[in-house]
């Protein structure tokens, strides 16, 4: 184990720009003494992510600015200062030999602050096409992890890549027999989990309830749906038999639903897909249609090509186009093999740890190779 380190990890928004970081934290963690700060938005999801796992953290106020009005926008320049001016008090306090920044506006004033004060900062990019954030910052960073290879062309030509792929906090396989336990459904049965992300996704919501009442009770699939707190009774109401349907807010113990499911059906955030792949579950992926730069159809691509996974479009999805999807697979097993096979060889499950590597290589070139870590003035 080498000498310790204190790491500060920016971002959020969404769970994909948390989880990854959590899971680089729990990779130092096995090969230094760490010390992590957890820093983002106030208000955001990774609040209630950082509670419940109990982990050191601050909070910042700030928003993002893909869906703010025109007077939010207008304020950018105002909210930027501040925030770095509080997010350099943060690094003052608590003097990080790193910064990893991953996505989101926490991340930028983080980084942005760890960039004048002069403290190595690493950006993690979980996405095929990447975000505005890391966009405008890779130059600036001392090394940038990618999930994809695809995602260099998007980056300047001079910053530091390395692709490791998205790093997935630990999630122990559980038999289909506990798993199946621990949501009350039975075992023997074929199971479908319908995943919209963190936040939830209406439109996949409501098809996933349409599709649980038209193959719940005709043909005994039992169905899992992570719908979101806005969607639940609405889901609850659609799919109407509560014996095979299962419908929760939020699931932090996802592990359980990837050891269950013999289908997915999901939104392609980097999250969604990587974890999947990891437990080689075949998918049904549905891409947010309003995401930047489309980049959930490119994460989705190369499962596509691979035979891992299919797509529908959201403009095309409705209860009688997904079950019909579900019904394809669920009836073809051999299919439904292969696809697991390939969504295995397709993931990376060393990510974590190759990120966490890569980190302590930047911590020492900064300190001197094979000294002791030094604290950041």
């Amino acid at each position: 184990m080498t000498d310790g380190v204190r790491i500060m990890v920016a971002g959020g928004g969404t769970g994909g720009h948390v989880y990854p970081g959590i899971a680089v934290v729990e990779a130092l963690s096995e090969r230094a003494r760490v010390e992590a700060l957890f820093v983002g938005a106030r208000g955001g999801v990774e609040q209630g992510i950082f509670e419940r796992a109990a982990l050191a953290h601050s909070l910042l106020p700030g928003y993002g600015l893909r869906r703010a009005s025109l007077a939010r926008k207008l304020a950018v320049p105002f909210m930027l200062a501040s925030g770095i001016v509080r997010a350099a008090g943060l690094l003052r306090a608590f003097r990080p030999d790193v910064v990893l920044g991953t996505g989101g506006y926490a991340s930028a004033t983080v980084v942005l602050a760890a960039i004048l004060s002069r403290i190595p900062r690493v950006l993690e990019e979980q996405n095929s096409v990447p975000g505005l954030v890391n966009r405008r910052l890779a130059a600036s960073a001392d090394l940038v992890l990618l999930g994809y290879e695809e995602s260099r062309a998007w980056l300047p030509a001079g910053a530091r890549t390395q692709v490791v792929g998205n790093p997935i906090r630990r999630l122990p396989r559980a038999s289909r027999e506990d798993a199946a336990k621990y949501f009350g459904l039975d075992a023997s049965r074929p199971v479908v989990l319908v995943a919209g992300g963190s936040r939830g996704a209406h439109s996949l919501n409501l098809a996933g309830g349409d599709a649980a009442a038209r193959l719940a009770s005709a043909r005994g699939i039992q169905f899992l749906i992570l719908a979101g707190r806005a969607d639940r009774a609405e889901v609850e109401r659609r799919a109407g038999n509560a014996h095979h349907v299962r419908v929760l807010d939020y699931l932090d113990d996802v592990q359980f639903a990837y050891s269950l499911a013999d289908v997915a059906v999901a939104r392609s955030g980097a999250s969604s897909v990587f974890e999947l792949a990891l437990f080689g579950v075949p998918a049904i992926f549905v891409p947010y249609p309003h995401a930047a730069d489309a980049h959930q159809e490119s994460n989705a691509a190369p499962l596509v090509r691979a035979g891992a996974a299919i797509v529908i479009h959201d403009s095309e999805l409705d209860g009688e186009r997904l079950a019909s999807g579900i019904a394809a697979l669920i009836d073809r097993p051999e299919r439904r093999a292969a696809m697991a096979l390939a969504m295995r060889q397709w993931s990376k499950p060393n990510a974590a740890a190759d990120s966490a590597r890569a980190i302590l290589d930047v911590v020492k070139k900064k300190t001197g190779l094979g000294e002791p870590v030094k604290r950041a003035a």
